[in-house]
């Protein structure tokens, strides 16, 4: 890749330093337009400002803003100065908004690591310009349907991104038969991160984003799984399976509301860790994170003990007070991922309420089908809940849908949120919100007036 000349440079980064320190005095989060200013300067300023980082690129359907905040805490805990696009803006502007900013004003980088959070779709057009050391996935669900089309369509936006980058470090989430098939036909380095056999179940699998085997087109048996399609599966016909793990989830020891124990074993040495983000599928996130280190090269013990004290990014699993009553934060945006908050919302076994927000802007997708075939009925038939609030643009639809999943009859459609939050002062229970992306961001925003939360950017 061409990098651009000094004068265009220093131009293109005055610009987009310009840009967003106004954006952000006016209290707006300027994450993609300086990035558009600075490429309307310069188009290959990325080129210049990623020169000589050594660069991790997260992608994949759930958890990329987690892995990317574990993996940021990690690195800067053995000893590294690193940098992370923490507002979440995965897009191509917005990530040339974050690393322009955090350059020098002739665009030198000031920090050696860099973690950067990349949507799916965008991964082939960013790795040409900054030649990542690593790149990680996540894992692949239905997700914004609208805009993607199916899942195998992502899977090929993946790919062929990877495709692009023949010297990076692959790592997948081996219980994905979908991600992990990322690793037939490339000369990529790979490392596999997953479970043991013993942490999962005997039980129905959900197949509906599985695939096919990606060898002879024929469908999966599973030896155990652990939620929806991830787990131990293995062709019926052929000789394909899930790979083996490098990083292996041995054992998880302990879930508790705001921690999980695990056991994890990595080239002969088995850790344990206390990771402060509970949930099962943080728990990948972190097996995630402690690929990447691996790959690094740096000290899996100092990661391992980093993920102790990690505090959760904006909107997933991010805490609050309103007047004496806690309120967390879990982004849901498609039926895996709710379904995995509403497991974790009621096996804690104590009464809460719950605000479930649904939007259908660009950045959530218009097509909000997916709430059909999530699991609304679990969390509203559940004996703890106390309280059931739906809020946000496809509110009424959301509505419905919960009573027809045995929402309580006091089940309310608020339209504002300020009300909302009037509303929820007098509850005596733990509140869940419960929001998609954009409505996260409503919320938030909310939240920073009344409360005083920090803006996302932060």
């Amino acid at each position: 890749m061409k990098r651009p000349n000094i004068f265009k440079t220093v131009l293109s980064v005055a610009a987009c330093k310009f840009t967003r320190f106004f954006l952000r005095k006016t209290g707006r989060g300027g994450t993609a337009v300086p990035g558009i200013v600075a490429m309307k300067f310069s188009k290959n300023i990325l080129a210049r400002v990623s020169q000589g980082m050594k660069i991790v690129v997260v992608t994949g359907t759930n958890g990329k803003t987690t892995t990317c905040n574990m993996l940021h805490h990690a690195i800067t805990s053995c000893g590294k100065k690193c940098f992370l696009n923490k507002s979440g803006a995965n897009l191509l502007h917005g990530i040339t908004s974050d690393l322009v900013s955090n350059a020098t004003w002739n665009g030198k980088p000031k920090y050696p690591y860099a973690v950067l959070e990349c949507d799916e779709a965008v991964l082939k057009m960013l790795v040409p310009l900054i030649d990542p050391a690593v790149i990680a996935v996540t894992n692949l669900f239905s997700d914004q349907v609208d805009r993607y089309g199916g899942v195998q369509n992502t899977l090929e936006e993946i790919r062929s991104g990877i495709q692009k980058s023949d010297q990076s470090v692959i790592i997948l989430n081996a219980d994905d038969p979908l991600s992990s098939s990322l690793a037939l036909d490339i000369k990529n380095p790979v490392i596999f991160y997953g479970m043991d056999p013993s942490v999962g179940v005997q039980g129905n699998v959900d197949l509906a984003d599985a695939g096919k085997c990606p060898v002879c087109g024929c469908n999966y048996s599973y030896d155990f799984n652990i939620y929806a399609h991830l787990g131990g599966y293995r062709c019926t016909k052929c000789a394909y399976k899930r790979p083996d793990p490098q990083i292996l989830i041995r054992s998880i020891d302990e879930k508790a509301p705001d921690h999980t124990k695990i056991h994890v074993g990595s080239s002969g040495t088995v850790r344990e860790i206390d990771l402060s983000i509970p949930a099962v599928y943080n728990i990948y996130n972190a097996a995630a994170a402690l690929s990447c280190i691996k790959a690094l090269d740096l000290s899996e013990d100092a990661a391992s003990d980093s993920l102790s004290s990690v505090r959760p990014s904006f909107g997933r699993f991010e805490s609050f007070t309103l007047g004496n009553i806690p309120m967390k934060m879990i982004l849901v945006k498609n039926p895996a991922g709710c379904n995995q908050a509403f497991s974790y919302v009621t096996s804690l076994s104590e009464d809460f309420t719950a605000v479930l927000c649904l939007n259908d802007r660009t950045g959530d997708g218009h097509d909000i089908s997916w709430i059909d075939s999530t699991d609304y009925e679990k969390l509203c038939t559940d004996p703890h809940l106390k309280g059931l609030y739906v809020c946000g643009d496809r509110g009424a639809d959301l509505l419905k849908r919960v009573k027809e999943a045995g929402a309580p009859s006091d089940t309310e459609y608020v339209a504002d949120y300020k009300l909302l939050l009037e509303e929820l002062r007098s509850t005596e229970y733990p509140i869940f919100l419960l929001p998609n992306y954009t409505a996260m961001m409503d919320l938030r925003t909310v939240l920073h007036q009344e409360i005083g939360t920090k803006g996302f950017w932060e």
